[in-house]
């Protein structure tokens, strides 16, 4: 797990915003980057810009229930109580949680709970 999560950040150094450097992030399991978590809503990169890639129910991001990384019924989506492969957050370049519906992940934040906690002002 740690080798795989280790590979992971090791190849978004190319495709990693610069403003997420040294923050807090969000990465799909397959490395994808699926935005910043911060509360600027004017913040292209963040998951709390409703208009935002990221942060727009309608975004790549990870509350899109509908898409490929939140969807309810996708096997990586943050939205899906079955998910096997969801987001990860990551802080200071570590793991610390999986972004997930799925009860069976210890290490794990709903979803709700981080927009919740992140995009309050």
């Amino acid at each position: 797990m740690r080798k795989l999560i280790s590979s992971i950040i090791g190849c978004l150094a190319a495709f990693i915003p610069a403003s997420a450097f040294a923050a807090t992030i969000v990465v799909a399991n397959d490395g994808t980057f699926l935005g910043v978590v911060n509360n600027d809503a004017y913040d292209s990169d963040s998951i709390c810009n409703p208009y935002g890639r990221y942060g727009s129910p309608y975004g790549i991001g990870i509350f899109n229930t509908y898409g490929r990384n939140g969807g309810a019924y996708s096997n990586i989506g943050a939205y899906s109580e079955y998910a096997r492969k969801p987001p990860l957050l990551i802080e200071d370049g570590q793991a610390v949680a999986y972004i997930t519906k799925n009860p069976n992940f210890q290490s794990r934040i709903d979803p709700d709970f981080l927009q919740q906690i992140a995009c309050r002002n």
